[in-house]
């Protein structure tokens, strides 16, 4: 038995050299890991966060991580067949609506229409003869309004300073 583990421990072993300089060297940093012990869950959720995207589906449908989305099909397509009750027939009873509500509804969308300006055809006309000219008031005009003409000058002046 000495003889087969004296044997094992001279055979090569990448790197290493031999099985026993490489038993040695595990061994020495086995005894360096509980340091690292509270490394465990950070680091597994950090593998996890990169790894885990490219797991198959397949494989997670079939460790049951994963709902299969083939049986969900199947099972609503055997509901759908299977005979309704008289319970299920008076929980679905439909709702009748009169018929100023029914008219309301298809008109809603319409209640919301663009109206259009007189601003909205010259800005029409402008865009497809591409002369904007008499925007340019209006911009001018917006600009004033908006700006706060006394900020400039007292900027000016502190730099002069």
């Amino acid at each position: 038995m000495a003889s087969l583990a004296r044997v094992v421990n001279t055979l090569p072993v990448p790197l290493f050299g031999s099985v026993a300089t490489a038993t040695a060297f595990i061994g020495a940093k086995a005894r360096t890991l509980p340091r690292f012990a509270g490394w465990i869950a950070p680091l597994g959720a950090g593998a996890l966060w990169f790894v885990w995207p490219a797991v198959d589906d397949g494989w997670k449908i079939e460790m049951g991580l994963k709902a299969d989305p083939e049986a969900a099909a199947k099972a609503a397509e055997a509901a759908k067949a299977a005979p309704v009750t008289k319970a299920e027939v008076e929980v679905k009873a439909v709702v009748a609506l009169p018929a100023a509500a029914l008219k309301e509804i298809e008109e809603a969308p319409k209640a919301h229409a663009h109206v259009e300006t007189s601003d909205d055809k010259l800005f029409v006309k402008a865009a497809s003869s591409g002369d904007f000219s008499y925007l340019e008031e209006k911009w001018e005009a917006f600009a004033e309004k908006s700006s706060n003409p006394g900020e400039e000058d007292d900027e000016e002046e502190e730099e002069g300073e």
